[in-house]
């Protein structure tokens, strides 16, 4: 239900934007109704004169409890580059007892993108060539949306994006929309859409001015807000 990526490529030499720092707390709903919650953060690092972008978050299942679901508990971490390039992700999934579910896993190293998925039952590695537009895509989590959010989208951009629950690689085009006024808590926020094409399901999501993360809309049924107007 929810994903990652970026609204634009970054190329060599290009410069990148100024990264911007967030921590926001979020609501997930399916049909309108409230399924679960969580926070996310993005921080960067730096070492000697290496920056990196580290975008990192936990969600909570609070309803399908039908399904089994209620307290499944998603964490996930996605680090770049300065100029968004992928170096890792990793995201487990536990129930409400702490037992390990599932754990996905991508890396990029020596020109190619690695992912591993592993769960009680099998463990899955597939390799793909390193491309600088390479982005992830992932059912489980929203906290790859933070540092998409963070890129100013460009009209007619193509990406490609790593689906790490099917293994599935898809070029997709996006294109940013009219600005329009968005209801958070008691404020109003003005947020830009940012449209995808060329996936199996529709996806949206919205970013203010300075680059925060305000919704995400996947699918017919899948919502993401942000609780509070950014700081």
């Amino acid at each position: 239900m929810l994903v990652s990526g970026l609204a634009g490529p970054v190329l060599p030499g290009q410069a990148a934007a100024a990264p911007l720092l967030d921590a926001l707390s979020i609501t997930v709903q399916l049909d309108s109704a409230t399924v679960a919650r969580g926070s996310l953060r993005l921080r960067q690092i730096r070492s000697g004169g290496d920056l990196e972008l580290v975008a990192n978050g936990t969600l909570v299942r609070e309803g399908l409890n039908g399904l089994g679901l209620k307290g499944l508990r998603v964490t996930a971490e996605l680090r770049t580059d300065s100029l968004f390039g992928l170096r890792r992700y990793t995201a487990e999934s536990r129930d409400s007892a702490g037992v390990l579910l599932d754990r996905v896993q991508v890396t990029s190293a020596g020109g190619r993108i690695t992912l591993e998925r592993v769960t009680p039952r099998r463990r899955v590695v597939r390799e793909y060539p390193a491309q600088g537009d390479l982005m992830i895509l992932d059912s489980a989590t929203v906290v790859p949306f933070v540092l998409l959010a963070a890129v100013p989208p460009r009209a007619g951009a193509s990406l490609l994006f790593l689906d790490v629950r099917s293994g599935s690689v898809t070029r997709a085009g996006t294109a940013p929309g009219t600005p329009t006024d968005l209801s958070m808590a008691d404020a109003v926020v003005i947020g830009t859409p940012v449209t995808v094409t060329g996936l199996a399901l529709p996806l949206t999501w919205w970013r203010d001015s300075r680059g925060h993360l305000l919704r995400v809309v996947w699918g017919q049924r899948s919502r993401v807000l942000r609780d509070d107007p950014p700081a």
